[in-house]
């Protein structure tokens, strides 16, 4: 089971924002996903979940052609907003924000997605007295924690993340790491993750692409990356990496 780009390219009027992009994910596999600021990494990862068109012949779910759709297609890929607290309901609580997938998606009864929705919360290491509480009410970590508690609760094949870890503090970044390497195996969820920050990657990601001018650059293994990058960018973002990493 795979979800993939192959040769995507996407353009708005004469702006080229990615070209000929070609990616897999894997189940149980984490892959990293890195690169300057409008790289077009987002764009990627919208284009792969429905979020925005791209070329019916571009990508595929299990070597089939595949036609993301937002609201019918998330139960196969999910994307989790970079901004939660501009992405979450501002009239629901945190509770009623994560039972909206299980009620829709999985048709579970009031009770049964309830105490799902409950033991979703606890297991991003949420207070019980959180769930009563709506986004403006929550701090950007809570509510980040809220947004990944939505999102494993629609139980997709593969799950993208922007930015997962931005609004957390480093201890929660650790918890949150160590849960979604948890989650990726016990679901057998493939995931890609977009950072700016490799010290993440290199904790969760199997295996680290660099995007350059809508292309992507290159692509290896977390090890071999660190050990050996190729490209000029993937260099320098090694090297700031590694300087970062002795400052702190």
């Amino acid at each position: 089971m795979t979800m993939e780009a192959r040769h995507l390219s996407i353009a708005y009027g004469d702006n080229q924002v990615l070209s000929e992009v070609s990616l897999t994910l894997h189940p149980s596999r984490t892959t990293g996903l890195v690169g300057r600021s409008g790289c077009g990494k987002s764009t990627l990862a919208k284009a792969m979940t429905g979020i925005l068109p791209a070329p019916q012949d571009a990508l595929f779910h299990n070597n089939q052609i595949f036609f993301p759709n937002l609201s019918k297609t998330g139960d196969i890929i999910h994307y989790m907003w970079q901004d939660p607290q501009a992405a979450l309901s501002p009239f629901l609580s945190a509770l009623d924000l994560i039972c909206e997938p299980l009620k829709a998606i999985h048709k579970l009864p009031k009770a049964a997605r309830r105490k799902q929705a409950r033991e979703l919360l606890q297991m991003v290491g949420l207070e019980d007295a959180c769930a009563a509480k709506r986004p403006h009410q929550l701090s950007g970590g809570q509510c980040q924690r809220v947004a990944l508690a939505r999102a494993l609760a629609v139980k997709p094949r593969f799950l993208v993340l922007d930015e997962p870890l931005s609004a957390l503090d480093l201890v929660t970044q650790e918890q949150i790491t160590s849960l979604l390497r948890k989650v990726r195996v016990e679901m057998n969820m493939g995931i890609l993750t977009i950072s700016h920050d490799l010290q993440t990657l290199a904790k969760l990601a199997d295996d680290i692409a660099v995007m350059d001018g809508g292309r992507i650059v290159e692509h290896k293994a977390t090890e071999e990356f660190f050990a050996a990058p190729e490209h000029e960018l993937s260099r320098r973002f090694v090297e700031i990496s590694k300087y970062s990493a002795s400052a702190a």
